[in-house]
This record gives structure tokens, C-alpha cells and sequence, in this order.
């Protein structure tokens, strides 16, 4: 991309650090909102590299947010403020990132007593890990001290986790158990590590930063019986990749919502996956997987508790399952398997199942692999999605399956939404973008919009 001129409103510039995603001490390059001198000549060469890219929005305050949601068109996209302000950003995080669940990992990566992992966003780290008991626990990778990061590598393992600081240490259920010189009267039982609320649902593990995070039982109730043949718990990671995409999370996640974009923009995807057609056209598809499925120990059920339909006290969850094309088993390049079948399976069914999990949590499961999904914003204007390839646990590369056959689709694909995506945005950031119609093929679209401004309000 390349550096735009400015256009200033009437508000004042910000001064000091980063309103948006910073602390004092650490503004990091990726963050939109940087610190600024209020200077009227030469404010190009202050500016962070990446806020140069686009036009300054104007400054928003709480009022202006409220108005920006209360005046959505349904049916239409978000209007501009929703994709490129600092302060919008700021309530993102807030009312959606530090509230909702997130993908950490799977268990395969903690599979003994004292392995941890760290999951990192937005300034925030959390250290899950296994413990004493088997069990798997989250805390805050912070210092009851003084605050310092007591882990810094994203894996590792440990007897206990001790502070590189001052050296004090806690137990692997997250207590203090060593502090040179702690005063007597000091409660060590008070200053424990902070803990961070984890789930586990089938293999997959799950964090909220939220002191009061949605429960999951009624998803693990309603959900599990369709997830479990695929045996999820039973696979590990086969692959990992990131994409950074210079772009608001926001059209991350609409586009993954939608396959109207499918034909033009993914040929690879769109030979072999039906999702890019209307509904009367993939119906007879998905009927005639509705046989092979039962045959194969899968459900083709619909569940659907997105946005607004999730019930109260929940996070969002979906499953659907629908059918590939005739003569594609997976999604491979040619059709032919990948990898050795998932979990209880009996047989390729020429199908694929959408997973949700929590509003920012898809996943894409095969009959022989899954693909799980991550999004990961850094500033108002980008992200990160990472992407984890599972196979069964048992499944040896370079003889149960090739990693560059495995991640072939969705490394292109990917690739592809990379391209559209930061267009999409540079094109959201011109002075002539209004908020456009959707289409029927976008509904899935619309009804994040819907959760979306549901939160914000």
C-alpha cells in the first residue's frame, strides 16, 4: 500500500500514547492510533508508518459511537467509522475482545504436567497450562510483584512459573509459593496468580478475559453430540500459519461469513465446495449427503445460534454440515484424501462441517482434517488470521499425509482473502465509500453486523 495524503477535522489531534491499543510504555507498529505532536507543518514525518497509509478519522467520542449505531442501515454494510476509527477500535476491544471466547490452542500442545502455552492479544498474555491434577488452567502471565511477564516464550514447560524479576514463584495451580523478604503480615494466600477463565470443549481450548464470561453449557450440551465423531480431542496441530492482513478484524469476519465472493475470487475453493451457490442449486447436493453422512457416523444437523439466536448467557455456536462436489472425499487439490480418517468415521462422505464457537472462532471440518480458525487484531486498521491444520493424533508426516497437500487450499485461499480484503479496506477508506446493499448470499454477514452492534450499544 502507499502512504495517502492526511485529512484533518476540526478535532484536535490526540497527544500522548496510543488511545487505542497501547500502554505508556509500549506502542507497538502495528497499532493505528500512534502518539502525536500537534504540529501544523511537517505531521506527515511524526506520524506512525502504518496510520500513514490512510485518511486521519475524524475523533470520535462515546455519543458519536451510539449515533453511528443507532443510524445502521439493516441490510447494508457498516458505515466508515465502524472500520477505521481509533475510538471504535478502543470499544472493540473492550465490549467484544475482552468479552467473548478465544481459541488458544488444543490440548495436544499441554500434554503433560507442567507444559504451558501463552495466548497473546492486544497487550494482554495468559499462560495455560497443565496441572499437578491433570487439569488445564489459565492465568495471567503477570507478576503479582510488580508486574513483570513470567513467561516469554509462546511453549514451554516448567515446575513452577518464576518470575525472571525477583525471582517469586508459584505453583502450577497459579499460587504463591516463594517471595524473598515478603513482609510476615503480607496474606500469600491473596497474592496468587490472577486466573483467567479456560474451557475445554473437545480437545479445543478456549479463554475469555472476562470476569464474567459466557457459560458453556448450553453449548457443550447442544453441540457435542454432533462434534464428538470427529474426534477432536484425539488429533494435533499438523501445521500453523499466519496471515497479516492490513485491514480492520471487522471484514475479516464478514468475509469469512459469506461465499458470495467465492467464484470470482477463489476458483480453487469454488471447484470443489458448493457454499458459492444459491440455496435451490446446492440443495440436491446436500440431500444426497444427508445418506452417505449417516452411513459415514456424521450429522447433517443445522444448528444455528449466531448473534441473536444464541441463548442468553451464551456464546455464539453453529454446526452445519454440506456437501462437496461429486469426486471430492476432502479438500484437497484433486479430491483424494489427505489424511487418515478423524475420529470414529467410517467412511468419506464428500462433506464438510462449519463450526462455531464464540463469534470469532470458525472452523472447517473434514473427514480426514480440520482446519481451525484464528483472528487476532492488532490496531484499528489490522489483524492477524492464523490458521491451524489438525490431523489425527496417530498420523505421521511424510507417510499419513504431506503438509504442503494439507495446507494447499487453504494456504491459496487465504492468500486470495489476504488481497481482497486490504483492497476492500483502501477502498472503505476513501472519502466517496457509503455503506452498500447485501444480498441474500450475505446473510450470515448481516447477522454478524447484527451481534455486532447488539454489543456495542
Amino acid at each position: 500500500m502507499t502512504s495517502r495524503s492526511l485529512s484533518f477535522m476540526s478535532d484536535p489531534l490526540l497527544p500522548g500514547p496510543c488511545k487505542a491499543c497501547a500502554t505508556p510504555s509500549a506502542i507497538p507498529r502495528s497499532c493505528l492510533a500512534p502518539a502525536i505532536a500537534s504540529r501544523p507543518a511537517g505531521l506527515l514525518g511524526s506520524l506512525h508508518p502504518d496510520f500513514q497509509r490512510f485518511p486521519m478519522t475524524r475523533l470520535l467520542t462515546a455519543s458519536d459511537i451510539a449515533t453511528l449505531v443507532a443510524r445502521h442501515q439493516d441490510g447494508r454494510t457498516l458505515a466508515q467509522d465502524f472500520y477505521m476509527a481509533p475510538q471504535v477500535f478502543t470499544a472493540d476491544r473492550e465490549r467484544i475482545f475482552f468479552r467473548d471466547w478465544h481459541l488458544a490452542g488444543h490440548v495436544s500442545e499441554i500434554p503433560d504436567t507442567g507444559d504451558y502455552l501463552l495466548f497473546d492479544m492486544l497487550g494482554e498474555s495468559v499462560v495455560v497450562l497443565r496441572d499437578d491434577a491433570g487439569a488445564v488452567r489459565a492465568f495471567a502471565n503477570v507478576c503479582r510483584h510488580r508486574g513483570a511477564r513470567l513467561c516469554s516464550q509462546q511453549t514451554g514447560h516448567v515446575r513452577r512459573l518464576t518470575c525472571p524479576y525477583h525471582a517469586w514463584s508459584y505453583g502450577l495451580d497459579g499460587a504463591l509459593v516463594h517471595a524473598r523478604q515478603l513482609d510476615a503480615g503480607e496474606d500469600r494466600s491473596a497474592l496468587g496468580l490472577k486466573p483467567v477463565a479456560v474451557e475445554v470443549f473437545e480437545g479445543l481450548i478456549y479463554v475469555s478475559l472476562s470476569d464474567r464470561p459466557a457459560g458453556f453449557d448450553a453449548l457443550r450440551a447442544e453441540l457435542t453430540p454432533h462434534v464428538r465423531p470427529f474426534g477432536l480431542a484425539r488429533t494435533k496441530i499438523a501445521a500453523r500459519r499466519s496471515y497479516p492482513v492490513q485491514a480492520n478484524w471487522k471484514l475479516l469476519v464478514e468475509n469469512y461469513n459469506e461465499c458470495y465472493h467465492c467464484t470470482a475470487a477463489h476458483p480453487e475453493f469454488a471447484r470443489s465446495h458448493a457454499t458459492h451457490m444459491t440455496a435451490d442449486r446446492v440443495a440436491p447436493l446436500n440431500a444426497a449427503l444427508a445418506a452417505r453422512s449417516a452411513q459415514a457416523g456424521l450429522s447433517t444437523a443445522h444448528i444455528d445460534r449466531i448473534g441473536l439466536a444464541a441463548p442468553a448467557g451464551s456464546p455464539d455456536y453453529a454446526y452445519n454440515r454440506y456437501a462437496l462436489f461429486d469426486g471430492y472425499q476432502t479438500g484437497s487439490a484433486d479430491g483424494e484424501p489427505l489424511a487418515p480418517l478423524l475420529g470414529d468415521i467410517q467412511a468419506y462422505d464428500g462433506g464438510a462441517s462449519d463450526i462455531y464457537v464464540g463469534m470469532l472462532n470458525p472452523m472447517l471440518v473434514y473427514c480426514d482434517h480440520a482446519i481451525l480458525y484464528r483472528f487476532i487484531p492488532t490496531g484499528p486498521l489490522t489483524c492477524i488470521q492464523e490458521i491451524l491444520w489438525l490431523v489425527h493424533e496417530d498420523a505421521v508426516e511424510g507417510r499419513d499425509y504431506d503438509t504442503d497437500r494439507l495446507t494447499w487450499l487453504w494456504h491459496v485461499t487465504t492468500e486470495a482473502d489476504k488481497r481482497i480484503i486490504e483492497a476492500n479496506q483502501q477502498g472503505v477508506a476513501s472519502r466517496f465509500y457509503e455503506p452498500g446493499p447485501l444480498v441474500e448470499m450475505e446473510s450470515y454477514t448481516r447477522r454478524f453486523h447484527d451481534a455486532y452492534l447488539a454489543r456495542m450499544r
